[in-house]
């Protein structure tokens, strides 16, 4: 009798165990589905153009969330920079916000990367997880990732002027403008570009050199692209000045081809100046085909003025600004190099 009640204590035992065990189980709740990016970092070029950045769920959702983020870094978003600061990027899908479905596991954050005539460093989008709209989703760690955006391939064109042994040419200033190929095959005045190199169609001028511009690569189509360098004023002749054709791929300087020339008081040509200004107007050129920059003309200095050829019609707000030189450090170690 004994030993048939204990064997009933332990049936008794292992179903309260049982019991017991289930209560547990049941009370535990839900292992909670776990938000991320999909990776923490990432580095494009400007000319890469759309990107994709995914957030990602562990396992699908059930049901529809919203994801709210955040941007930072150095580069600037159109939204951020508005009318006064140009923009970097801009974000193609919903601003701020990114929807995972339910039954998925990824929402995608598009953004469109500007290419651009400026010649930067590296430059950071930082996008940051906020929040989300249910509470059964779990943010990790991963909850940031830095995009690197480095600048792309193209052609810088450099002007120097006093580039000799001890030469100082404190009164000298130069102006420096691009032409470009048209539909008609014309080369057409583009605007100028000064040493900031921020863009085709305005004017800024520095008093002191360089003055540069950056041609992108993705930018530029194939065709013949031409230049003015005009001896806006100063007292110096002769006055020498060359120009530098930098190629960059992959942010390194492949080649580079100098062209050096001389004008003379006669070549004086303050183009702005309605009683004794003429338009500027090509001196040297170069060609595009593809990825390749090549043909560089040797430069030819007319008899008079700082220009050759026919004048061309300049838009009505074409006017002459004088601005601080500001180089990036990039541009920078260029033009050491070039020493």
């Amino acid at each position: 009798m004994q030993k048939y009640n204990l064997y009933l204590s332990a049936l008794s035992l292992s179903a309260l165990c049982l019991i017991f065990s289930s209560c547990k189980d049941d009370d535990e709740p839900p292992v909670k589905p776990k938000l991320s990016f999909a990776s923490s970092t990432l580095t494009v070029k400007e000319s890469d153009g759309t990107i994709e950045i995914q957030v990602v769920l562990d396992k699908p959702a059930s049901q529809d969330i919203t994801v709210d983020y955040s941007l930072d870094g150095t580069a600037i978003d159109d939204i951020t920079g508005g009318t006064t600061t140009p923009a970097d990027y801009e974000v193609l899908s919903e601003y701020g916000e990114v929807e995972i479905l339910k039954g998925e596991t990824t929402g995608i954050i598009e953004l469109d990367i500007y290419s651009d005539s400026d010649l930067e460093d590296d430059e950071t989008i930082e996008i940051s997880i906020e929040d989300v709209s249910s509470d059964e989703i779990e943010i990790t760690r991963d909850d940031e990732i830095t995009i690197t955006v480095q600048q792309e391939d193209g052609l810088i064109v450099l002007l120097e002027w006093g580039v000799g042994d001890g030469e100082t040419y404190t009164d000298v200033d130069m102006d420096l403008f691009l032409w470009a190929e048209n539909t008609s095959s014309t080369l057409v005045q583009t605007g100028y570009i000064g040493i900031s190199g921020t863009n085709f169609t305005s004017l800024r001028g520095s008093f002191s050199s360089p003055e540069y511009f950056f041609l992108p690569t993705a930018l530029a189509e194939d065709g013949t692209f031409g230049l003015s360098c005009t001896y806006y004023e100063g007292t110096v002749d002769p006055m020498n000045f060359e120009v530098s054709y930098i190629e960059i791929i992959n942010n390194d300087d492949v080649s580079t081809v100098t062209k050096k020339g001389t004008y003379t008081a006669v070549n004086l040509n303050k183009w702005d100046d309605d009683a004794t200004g003429t338009d500027p107007v090509m001196i040297m050129a170069f060609a595009k085909t593809g990825a390749d920059f090549t043909d560089f003309s040797e430069i030819t200095v007319p008899g008079t003025g700082s220009r050759m050829g026919s004048p061309s019609e300049f838009p009505t707000d074409f006017k002459r600004q004088n601005k601080p030189a500001v180089l990036s450090d990039k541009i920078k170690s260029y033009i050491k190099q070039l020493k």
